[in-house]
């Protein structure tokens, strides 16, 4: 195979700065973690006090935090590279000096008694590697086991991290959530508060085959029903007893039925029942209990968690510690999505719009254990859809890092929604009578006056005190801003080098910019889509008040929905489905009233056709796909109707983009889509962390893939027949699930399908099924045969599991519907045809609990757009060891071996190798040339290089090379030519 040299391509991840600025403990120097230049940027103060770009150290892919541990060293967080860079910074030139590696997308950083502390998910390559076989906490995720901490803290010796190829931790903390983000640790080194990053809010969803019959305004749904299994949960209705059908209404504004759909519910701490939004007991259809705890206290010499903190809030960003009192405080969002439906609200009585995810400070008292959440919006009436202008200048959204001052008395808050920073006096903020609703209150009117406003999209906080400086980090123009810490005068900006495509910059904004979204300033699409991902919620976003459309996108395998009709009869289950099928019966509807759909990622949508689970966005203001284009930009621009109808933008749209006579706010609005489009449709996913580094996949995953893209028929007729005329009668797994990288397809051609469920699909794609891991616990459903959770599973971590909408638990229990059963004996004891267990009579379907099992881990482990490499790394220095030298080996070979994407434009390497360091005084960068298996020198009178050569020019304890995988057609920019203006860096220095 010839594999050409990738041309240049810029990615990016839109991971979330964490902890980007720190300063030195003398004052003097600022650091900054400047995430799409992948580098650590140093700066100092001259002697105006004006701070001054010393030096640009690179690090690993999306650096989002950095800590200080002496005056000898920093250590980064690299969020895509699953590394932490130790940076000397005691040397003239700075560099990284030694690599960790740890789990995957490691976010924050802090040190107490000596030691680092790490965030990271449960899962990651090398939590499962050899050299950390005896360390408490390594091993397998257990992806498919309940009651499982995900919430990872690794821990190492601060001066000591172990001779290991990636370092030896100390321990890995198993905390009971679900993915970390925020550290913060008090004044004595004693603790470090962990919160996690989505942390939920106590709902989960009913599956549509576990409720009774219809809504609450039919006859069907009138009445009440039992669970299929009839087993009772804690606080359930006496004999499996369900209270009845969803909540009304069942007809839309125009008197159309809709689907019977999954429900959201919401956990009520009172009387330990899962209750609807009518307030009835749900509990039966709930087989788990989530504790929500959010923030965690951890002993930083036992290493031993001492106390946790519930209903903290939804999404937690980050904290801080009252130096003086010892108070905790917590940035952060609560999620609204127990509320249904967006539109207006008249015919469902309620809505959503502008009232998305309010921000918030939670305070903890950390010696109570009390927990005061405080809304920082209490101007806003959420019940006026759309407020004044006026409102939008005392809004705060999406609060992210805080900083205090020394006497524990001011709080500055990054407000990256708002474009400001945020005041607060603490003081204000513990006064319980302020918050209580009775006499005088907290005003966010009043105290907004104190705010500062800093454009760019501030995330990151520093104070320096000595100098009466808050240095901002911004990410819409990836610039370090100082501010006059009384004033908020800006001082100075600078702007950092980035790598990204004007279009990439022009656009960002439109995912975070609140003021931009919506009428009250709080709502943006980053307020479910956080950091262009998911906040890993379900929300019933339909709108009653709203007309049907009409389905035109490719369905291949329609005819599949009436085989049970043709072949079997009008008493067999699937074909009395079809009568309710979309709510009105017709197969090409798309329904006003949708249902809870799972919040999915912004990530890696330029490749698989229209948006949203039914392929909604198909048709809309900028055009219907009639003509079956799978245009994915027009797909993600008809969003536009969004920013009125959900975020509550104070804007009349009108039908289409062609319409005459539109207003100024209208056409900006139309162009501002266009920018945004040109930014997320760039964002793409990271690496699968489950996946083999050397692309290799487990041998379950294997057994699975070979049944994925065989012969044997998943779902269907085992041989087509012409009763039903010529379409074809059945599918393997790929025929619906499209696998073709050279396309850009991981699991959708962008074609819908019916799966058996009550409403027509686009059908998805499977690349980040593994962050969905978590929720564990399942009633029987009519059409699939028996849950093995269905006995009460305990304390979970998630609410919400798989499919659109969150409501089963684990892809084994999806891979039980009748549409895959095997059927090739009769239905076991006990269990019948409402079961689907009597249909494919042994030779369709999976055929047997190895190949369900396969598909799983087949599915966690699914191919990607990049190469599980791509990110990777390790450092050598003077004293390197064997197992380090086998380690950038592997970097290597993977750079040799032919990789297929279309977002890489074809055939490439699975990463650009590049190397980075210091050499005898000297930056320098090599990259590597597949072609020729030497390195590339960043001087064009240099002779490339072996990777013996290389190794060998750092025989000197000062010298240090740093090997990345970086993602394909970056490496050249990355490593020797980073304006791409034709002059190697080694001759513009």
């Amino acid at each position: 195979m010839i594999v050409e040299p990738a041309k240049n391509t810029f990615v990016t991840f839109e991971s979330g700065p964490v902890r980007p600025v720190a300063k030195s403990l003398d004052g003097h120097r600022v650091f900054v973690t400047n995430t799409p230049n992948h580098s650590l940027d140093i700066f100092t103060y001259n002697e105006q006090e004006q701070l001054v770009l010393q030096h640009s150290v690179p690090v690993g892919i999306e650096p989002v935090a950095v800590s200080v541990k002496d005056e000898r060293e920093v250590w980064v967080t690299n969020h895509v590279s699953d590394s932490v860079s130790i940076v000397r910074i005691d040397q003239v030139i700075p560099y990284v000096a030694r690599t960790l590696l740890v789990g995957d997308e490691p976010r924050d950083i802090v040190f107490a008694k000596n030691r680092a502390f790490i965030t990271t998910a449960h899962r990651g390559q090398h939590r499962t590697h050899s050299s950390l076989a005896g360390v408490e906490g390594a091993g397998d995720p257990l992806l498919h086991e309940p009651g499982i901490g995900r919430a990872d803290i690794w821990v190492f010796d601060a001066d000591e991290p172990g001779a290991a190829v990636g370092g030896t931790p100390l321990k890995i903390i198993e905390l009971f959530g679900d993915t970390p983000r925020a550290l913060a640790v008090t004044p004595d080194q004693s603790t470090v508060y962990a919160a996690v990053f989505h942390s939920g809010n106590q709902t989960s969803a009913v599956h549509e085959s576990v409720l009774c019959y219809g809504f609450t305004d039919d006859d069907l749904g009138s009445q009440p029903c039992k669970v299929m299994d009839g087993i009772r949960s804690p606080a359930g209705l006496a004999n499996g007893d369900l209270p009845g059908g969803r909540a009304a209404p069942g007809v839309n504004s125009d008197g159309v039925y809709q689907p019977w759909t999954s429900m959201i519910v919401k956990f009520d701490s009172d009387s330990g029942e899962w209750r609807d939004s009518m307030g009835r007991n749900f509990s039966n259809g709930i087989r788990f209990t989530l504790p929500d705890l959010d923030v965690f206290a951890i002993n930083s010499e036992s290493l031993q968690q001492t106390s946790a903190y519930s209903n903290v809030g939804t999404t937690l960003f980050n904290m801080t510690v009252n130096p003086k009192s010892g108070e905790l405080y917590v940035t952060n969002t609560n999620s609204n999505n127990a509320t249904r439906f967006e539109g207006p609200g008249i015919t469902g009585g309620t809505t959503v719009q502008g009232n998305i995810a309010p921000a918030r400070i939670t305070i903890i008292e950390t010696q109570s254990g009390q927990v005061s959440a405080r809304p920082l919006n209490r101007h806003i009436d959420y019940s006026t859809l759309k407020e004044s202008e006026a409102i939008k200048q005392h809004t705060v959204a999406t609060p992210t890092q805080l900083a205090i001052t020394k006497d524990g008395e001011r709080l500055y808050v990054a407000s990256l929604g708002s474009n400001k920073v945020a005041i607060y006096q603490t003081q204000d903020l513990k006064d319980q009578q302020l918050w209580d609703g009775r006499g005088e209150e907290f005003d966010p009117v009043t105290v907004g006056a104190d705010h500062f406003n800093v454009p760019g999209g501030p995330v990151g906080l520093k104070l320096n005190e000595t100098k009466n400086q808050l240095l901002v980090y911004t990410r819409f123009d990836n610039s370090v801003v100082v501010l006059n810490a009384q004033n908020g005068n800006e001082l100075q900006r600078i702007a950092m080098l980035t790598p990204e495509p004007a279009q990439v910059k022009a656009g960002r904004f439109m995912l975070y910019d609140a003021n931009r979204s919506s009428s009250n300033g709080e709502a943006s699409c980053a307020s479910c889509h956080v950091f262009g991902d998911s906040d890993q919620l379900a929300w019933n976003l339909g709108n009653p008040d709203a007309s049907n459309q009409v389905n035109p996108q490719p369905f291949p395998t329609a005819k599949f929905s009436s085989l049970g009709c043709d072949f079997v009869g009008p008493t067999e289950p699937s074909c009395e489905l079809l009568d309710i099928l979309n709510g009105d019966g017709e197969l090409l509807t798309i329904a006003s009233m949708k249902g809870p759909m799972f919040s999915q990622s912004l990530r890696g949508m330029s490749t698989h056709g229209h948006m949203h689970w039914r392929g909604d966005r198909s048709v809309g203001y900028f055009g219907n796909d009639i003509e079956q284009q799978l245009d994915e930009r027009t797909s993600f621009k008809n969003f536009i109707v969004a920013f009125e109808g959900l975020l509550g933008l104070d804007i009349d749209l009108p039908a289409s983009v062609s319409e005459d006579n539109k207003s100024e706010a209208v056409i900006n609005l139309e162009n501002d889509m266009d920018k945004f489009a040109d930014f997320i449709l760039s964002v793409q996913m990271p690496p699968n962390p489950i996946r083999g580094l050397d692309n290799s996949l487990s041998n379950s995953a294997v057994t699975g893939r070979d049944f994925f893209i065989g012969t044997r028929r998943s779902d269907g007729l085992a041989v087509d027949s012409d009763l039903n005329g010529p379409e074809q009668d059945g599918v393997t797994c790929e025929g619906c699930h499209g696998l073709d990288p050279a396309k850009g397809f991981y699991g959708t051609r962008g074609e819908v399908a019916h799966g058996g469920e009550i409403q027509i699909f686009k059908v998805p794609q499977l690349r980040n099924l593994y962050s969905r891991v978590g929720m564990f616990g399942l009633p029987d459903r009519e059409g699939f045969l028996p849950s093995h959770t269905k006995q009460h599973q305990g304390a979970q971590v998630r609410g919400f599991g798989f499919l659109h909408d969150g409501a089963t638990d684990q892809l084994a229990n999806f891979l039980k519907g009748g549409v895959f059963d095997n059927g090739e004996a009769p239905c076991p004891e006990g269990l019948s045809s409402s079961h689907g267990c009597d249909f494919n009579e042994g030779v369709v379907g999976i055929p047997d609990d190895t190949t369900r099992q396969g598909l799983v881990d087949f599915m966690m482990e699914f191919d990607s757009d990049l190469a599980p490499i791509v990110g990777q790394q390790m450092t050598l220095t003077f004293d390197y060891t064997l197992a380090m030298m086998e380690r950038v080996e592997l970097l290597q070979t993977r750079a040799s071996t032919p990789f297929t994407s279309k977002i890489l434009g074809g055939v490439v390497t699975e990463c650009d190798l590049i190397v980075q360091g210091v050499i005898d005084g000297e930056r320098r960068g090599f990259l590597f040339d597949s072609e020729n298996q030497n390195f590339l020198t960043d001087r064009k009178d240099d002779e490339s290089m072996t990777l013996t050569e290389l190794s060998a020019l750092i025989s000197q304890e000062s010298n240090s090379l740093t090997f990345t995988c970086q993602v394909p057609g970056m490496g050249r920019q990355m490593a020797l030519d980073r304006n791409l203006d034709g002059v190697l860096n080694g001759d513009e220095e």
